[in-house]
């Protein structure tokens, strides 16, 4: 055989030890063994694959065992064991996926009273073949027979290995669990590893499943269904391909994070099985299918006329992938984008609305506001709660955080008669439903009130948290960008190229003053505010000035700002607010103080001193919330679902 052949077909044929295994295990169901056992020493560096099946003669061992390409099924009789088996092999090439991972293959065999031991290493099969020009013979080296305590089946040892053995035992179990579909004791052939059976429980992805469509055998497919212990809905749908029929089963999960395992395996595939052993690995990949459903899924399908003995073989040579372009699986592909994925697209899209719907419900205002919709609208609303159940959240906060904007965007397009604008959204869209958020009382009631909440807390974290000094910073840098603190009817709006244009004008205004004055100040700005144009200066909190000397400095802007409006024809008042750290200099007594308060008034300024600023604010938001007890039932949904957000994130934080 020539080397580049070798290292094509054997030495570079598998990147894994699993896939290394699996051939192995294949081969020894094809020598009707019941029972294969994989033990791995990882301190000594070593595997044994060990099988009580049929063994080896002399003569089978030199004509089958290491003739590369020996084709079994090619003989009369050769494609069924005597078990009834349907052979697995086919090429005659899997035996020499062991050098993809071991320098050092042992292979011990009895068949009755004819025992047989020899050692292949990879550097004297590379070493022949050299000496050859490619075309050399290798002989193994024959070892000893006494260390061969069986009377029938084959014992393989791999040592001085390239490949570490990074998996666990358990992991290996859910590779090979997963690579095989006739383990157990329906098929009689049971594989141990590490002393342990493998079985179907190993593939570890049946408890993940949420609903199940099931092929072929409905009492095989009953089985299937009795594994997934959160199954909540299973459905048997046509086999019937061209060229034969399939069998097997394609699930959805929960949540599409279900199916990303540790160590970044990815679940969401549909694997094709031919005669109980994987035949190509993903087959979801070849579809085409685009819709949110699709990463949701799970599967796998057998179609055993994929390897019918009578047709060409169609399977590439690492045994891992089918020839694409065969008619066969492009029967496998129509059957599946025809007659499969339509039904499941369409159910599923049904089931995840209902048990969204379900889920919703299960808070009782929500359940109350669902049932009190009319017929028309609690379908939407049911397709809403569906799409919601699509959305990959974190945690349960999330859900209710996305459930809790859902339902005002709802009533918001409710009362605007366009319901099927939201009905439209997609999955994608659904976290910035913010926007579709428009004028309606009880809804922007509801909206401030959450608006209110917040402002409150920030202001609590302030007044508990914040020294002079660090006040003083935190103002300089948000008050001017949140002027609900200077006035809670002072909401941002939006005017940016008129403040860049008046900042302009009172940069220069700014640059023309004493530095004495300069030194005085934090800052001073412009900002456009509901109703009104706001000029702030900020005064450093040490610093005492007088209510004329305020007057003197604040002139100079109000006048600029004044003199661009009227240009603009602009005809809205200006405020002037002076934040200072105490009290004027001016007010030595209630007198003097009422005197300097109505000269600032009538230039329309006022002062607030910083205690004052969040004092004032949170008193008239308190106020507020004192005065909004009752803003309707929207307002008591939001509470319910926001009350059961903190809860969760309390409970995480203990």
């Amino acid at each position: 055989m020539d080397l580049n052949v070798l290292n094509h077909l054997g030495i570079n044929l598998y990147s894994n030890v699993p896939a290394v295994l699996s051939e192995i295990v294949a081969n020894a169901y094809d020598a009707d063994a019941t029972e294969v056992r994989i033990t791995i020493d990882r301190v000594a560096g070593r595997v044994v694959i060990s099988d009580n099946g049929n063994g080896m003669t002399r003569e089978e061992v030199n004509g089958r065992f290491l003739t590369v390409g020996y084709r079994r099924r090619d003989r009369e009789g050769g494609a069924v064991t005597a078990r009834g088996r349907r052979v697995m092999g086919r090429k005659g090439i899997g035996k020499l996926s062991l050098f993809s991972i071991a320098r050092v293959i042992e292979v011990e065999t009895a068949k009755g009273e004819d025992k047989n031991a020899l050692v292949m290493r990879l550097d004297g099969v590379q070493r022949a073949m050299t000496e050859a020009g490619g075309n050399g013979e290798y002989r193994p080296e024959v070892r000893s027979v006494e260390s061969i305590d069986f009377e029938s089946g084959t014992r393989i040892t791999l040592t001085n290995l390239k490949k570490g053995l990074n998996n666990t035992s358990g992991a290996l179990r859910k590779r090979l669990a997963r690579r095989f579909s006739i383990l157990g004791a329906e098929e009689n052939f049971h594989l141990f590893i590490d002393g342990v059976e493998v079985t179907i429980a190993d593939r570890d992805y049946y408890h993940k499943i949420q609903y199940i469509w099931t092929f072929g055998n409905i009492e095989n497919g009953n089985k299937i269904a009795s594994q997934c212990s959160k199954l909540r809905h299973h459905q048997h749908l046509p086999s019937e391909t061209e060229h034969g029929v399939v069998s097997g089963w394609i699930g959805t999960v929960g949540s599409s994070k279900d199916l990303k395992e540790v160590g970044g395996e990815n679940l969401n595939q549909i694997t094709l099985m031919a005669r109980g052993k994987l035949a190509h690995e993903d087959i979801l990949e070849e579809l085409r299918e685009t819709s949110v459903y699709r990463s949701y899924m799970i599967g796998e399908i057998s179609a055993n006329f994929l390897d019918a003995d009578d047709q060409p073989d169609i399977a590439t040579s690492s045994r891992q992938r089918i020839i694409e372009d065969d008619p066969r699986y492009a029967s496998v592909i129509e059957w599946m984008q025809t007659q499969v994925l339509p039904d499941i697209r369409k159910r599923w899209k049904e089931l995840r609305n209902e048990d969204g719907t379900k889920s919703a419900t299960e808070e009782p205002l929500v359940s109350e506001w669902f049932h009190g919709l009319g017929p028309d609208s609690r379908k939407k609303a049911s397709r809403l709660f569906g799409k919601i159940n699509q959305v990959v959240v974190n945690n349960e906060s999330e859900r209710r955080n996305l459930l809790s904007h859902m339902i005002l965007a709802f009533e918001t397009m409710q009362y605007k008669d366009n319901l099927d604008a939201l009905d439209e959204l997609g999955v994608s869209d659904l976290t910035a439903v913010a926007r579709v958020f428009k004028d309606v009382d009880e809804l922007e009631s509801v909206l401030y009130h959450k608006i209110v909440t917040q402002r409150l807390k920030v202001i609590e974290k302030l007044h508990t948290h914040m020294t002079e000094d660090d006040l003083e910073k935190v103002l300089q840098k948000h008050l001017f960008d949140n002027m609900w603190l200077l006035d809670p009817s002072w909401e941002r709006a939006s005017e940016p190229h008129m403040e860049e244009r008046i900042d302009v004008a009172f940069k220069e205004i700014t640059e023309s003053l004493t530095e004495d004055v300069k030194a005085r100040r934090m800052d001073i700005r412009y900002r456009k505010v509901t109703g009104a144009h706001v000029i702030v200066e900020l005064k450093r909190y040490s610093v005492k000035v007088s209510g004329t000397e305020l007057i003197e400095q604040i002139t100079r802007y109000r006048d600029a700002l004044e003199e661009y409006l009227r240009k603009s024809g602009i005809n809205e008042p200006v405020e002037v607010v002076c934040v200072v750290g105490a009290d004027l200099k001016d007010w030595s007594n209630a007198t003097n103080k009422g005197r300097s308060i109505g000269m600032l008034r009538e230039q329309g300024a006022r002062v607030v001193k910083y205690d004052e600023l969040l004092a004032n604010a949170q008193s008239s938001y308190r106020e507020y919330l004192r005065g909004r007890k009752d803003v309707g039932k929207m307002r008591k949904i939001m509470d319910r679902l926001a009350e059961s957000v903190d809860a969760d994130e309390t409970e995480e934080e203990a």
